[in-house]
This record gives structure tokens, C-alpha cells and sequence, in this order.
């Protein structure tokens, strides 16, 4: 479980042209490896934006964080979310 107050990162890449398909992801936190495991599946699995928010992330890690990621780089540069 992660330290009260850690800070993490947590990325998606969607390729908007192909259904928001998931074709990558960036990750610091604490269960990074258990995190990227799961991630890796998804995406072999041809994961969407919308699959990975119609599901529980991996509890309890920060990849909850990635579930409801709701800011993209267009349209907010400088996006942060607390909580994480």
C-alpha cells in the first residue's frame, strides 16, 4: 500500500484515431512492477480508455488512479489530479 502523502504519476496513451485505444502507459509509484503487469495485459488484449475505466484497478495500488483518468495534455497542459 502506498505511504500517506507518496507522490506518483500515472499516465495514459490513447491513439484518439483508433477508438482511444490504450498504447501505452507511464507509472512511478509504489507497485509499479504488479501495476505494469496488468496494464501490459489490457494492452495486449487491445484495451480502450472506456474498458480500463469499467474496471476496478489493481486494489491496493495507485493503478485505482488510473480508472475515471478523466484530463488529457490537449486540452489541460499542466494537469494534476490530488489524491494520488
Amino acid at each position: 500500500m502506498r505511504p500517506e502523502g507518496a507522490d506518483c504519476y500515472v499516465k495514459l496513451l490513447c491513439n484518439k484515431a483508433d477508438n482511444n485505444k490504450v498504447v501505452g502507459f507511464h507509472i512511478l509509484s509504489p507497485s509499479a512492477g504488479e501495476i505494469t503487469q496488468g496494464i501490459g495485459i489490457a494492452m495486449k488484449c487491445g484495451a480502450t480508455k472506456d474498458m480500463i475505466d469499467a474496471v476496478v484497478g489493481i486494489h491496493p495500488t495507485v493503478a485505482e488512479e488510473y480508472v475515471g483518468l478523466d484530463k488529457t495534455k490537449e486540452e489541460f497542459p499542466d494537469a494534476k489530479k490530488s489524491g494520488c
